[in-house]
């Protein structure tokens, strides 16, 4: 299947606003050949079957995304194992899925992490003429990078959860999801 999985804890907040912010940034470079990139989201933690929180939603309104018809979901660990990218809120989240799913460690960054690493990427640096091909190669290009990069400090890799807070700690995490997710989007 491959893809693209967004994740956070409960999957009501950062990891649905990733999902539906890289779908809008795939469909606005791409049009209707976007759909061939299957993009989703779980939480490590639960619970199913949940509504997108509001101060989510309110953030991706803001950036004109709908946040229409959202449920969360549990990780499905299978799909983490077919997956061509694995995105995570915080680098515990990360750690979490490559401990049960040893192989994704090959394909599974934070998405700060990640846009850390292929910033400054031309786009034809990532080999493949079709955005899923690009998708699916990025992870290995990605990989290259370490250790060619100035090292950030760790903590910069992860994203807050805004889950209790305030609407300003929406607006920051989402305003970091953001910049990650059109960094990334930006050489798929």
């Amino acid at each position: 299947m491959g893809g693209v999985i967004h994740v956070c804890t409960g999957n009501q907040a950062r990891s649905p606003m990733a999902h539906r912010l890289m779908e809008e940034g795939l469909r606005d470079r791409y049009g209707p050949a976007a759909d061939s990139v299957f993009v989703t989201s779980g939480g490590t933690q639960g619970p199913p079957g949940r509504p997108m929180q509001p101060f989510a939603i309110a953030e991706l309104e803001r950036r004109g995304v709908s946040a229409h018809d959202f449920v969360s979901q549990v990780l499905d660990l299978d799909a983490v194992a077919r997956a061509h990218l694995v995105l995570t809120a915080t680098r515990e989240h990360r750690d979490q899925i490559v401990a049960q799913v040893p192989q994704a460690l090959h394909f599974t960054f934070t998405w700060r992490e990640l846009a850390w690493l292929v910033r400054g990427l031309k786009p034809d640096e990532v080999p493949g003429s079709y955005a899923v091909e690009r998708a699916a190669n990025l992870a290995r290009v990605a990989k290259q990078r370490r250790g060619y990069l100035q090292p950030l400090p760790p903590e910069q890799f992860d994203i807050a959860d805004p889950m209790g807070g305030t609407r300003q700690d929406y607006r920051v995490a989402a305003d970091q999801i953001e910049e990650a997710v059109e960094t990334i989007l930006g050489v798929v």
